[in-house]
């Protein structure tokens, strides 16, 4: 009889046993399932952002080739889903759900290329808090790094130096006098293509703020930010008009900055593009 009941107990331990090794093996083929079944939605997605990613860059770039950019044509833009969002000074703006772009006229740029506007960029860097020896001395050592002589106001005492323009706008990283905290103030202002003509309506807000008094930069930010400034009123407010060095119509040069999210996947893409709607290949990319 005792034996009967240990024997009985003993199974009854196997069986638990059993059981619970059993239950670690259907929680395990479980979890595996959620894992995989998680791994398959991700990589879903992410081919879904990229996908959606190709249809936001050609929607966008086929609006700025058929549809006027100059504020003119309002009534055509605003008909337009995209026309009557975008803007050129760099401000994010949603296409579709998930789907933001964001688009930088060239020639609202500081370029830093060779030194022709090497006295606007010494202005910029001493607003932005730079010592005015210490201004020239950056302006020197840029100029020197894209193969330019030197002057008294250098401090570049590397063996070796470019001798080119830049290529990008993260060699400024490379000049000295410029540190990190300064290197991320001048990025999304200037620009390592060359400029002819320079334009203050699609110019980053810290640009403007660097050019004009603080009460004028007050008002055209707040109409910026209101979607209400217009050539005519910037022109009556900062007595600046276009001319052989000003241009108020965005150019064919533009940054374009798109982002597409979809559930936890991001695609990304950034690019410099110059439009030429009249040419054979109408899109240029240049970065």
């Amino acid at each position: 009889m005792k034996l009967n009941i240990y024997q009985q107990g003993v199974a009854l331990v196997q069986v638990l046993l059993l059981t619970a090794i059993l239950s670690m093996m259907a929680l395990q083929f479980t979890l595996s399932s959620r894992q995989q079944v998680t791994m398959a939605i991700d990589l879903q997605n992410k081919m879904q952002a990229e996908i959606k990613l190709r249809t936001l860059e050609s929607r966008l770039l086929f609006t700025l080739l058929t549809l006027s950019k100059n504020n003119a044509d309002h009534t055509s833009q605003q008909e337009n889903e995209i026309g009557r969002q975008w803007n050129f000074y760099g401000e994010p703006f949603s296409v579709f759900k998930g789907a933001t772009a964001s688009i930088q006229d060239i020639n609202g740029l500081l370029s830093v290329y060779g030194g022709g506007q090497s006295k606007a960029l010494e202005g910029l860097l001493t607003f932005l808090g730079t010592d005015p020896l210490e201004a020239k001395s950056i302006i020197s050592n840029l100029n020197y790094w894209q193969g330019y002589s030197r002057d008294q106001f250098t401090t570049m005492n590397k063996p070796q130096v470019r001798g080119n323009y830049l290529l990008s706008v993260t060699e400024l990283r490379i000049i000295e006098g410029i540190d990190d905290e300064l290197y991320q103030q001048l990025f999304p202002v200037v620009t390592t293509l060359q400029n002819h003509l320079f334009n203050p309506l699609t110019a980053p807000l810290p640009l403007l703020q660097a050019q004009l008094s603080a009460d004028i930069y007050t008002e055209i930010a707040n109409l910026r930010r209101e979607g209400k400034l217009t050539r005519q009123r910037f022109s009556e407010l900062t007595e600046i008009e276009e001319g052989d060095s000003i241009t108020f119509v965005p150019g064919r040069r533009l940054q374009i900055e798109l982002v597409v999210i979809v559930g936890a996947s991001i695609a990304k893409r950034r690019f410099i593009s110059y439009l030429r709607p009249e040419n054979q290949f109408p899109v240029v990319w240049f970065q």
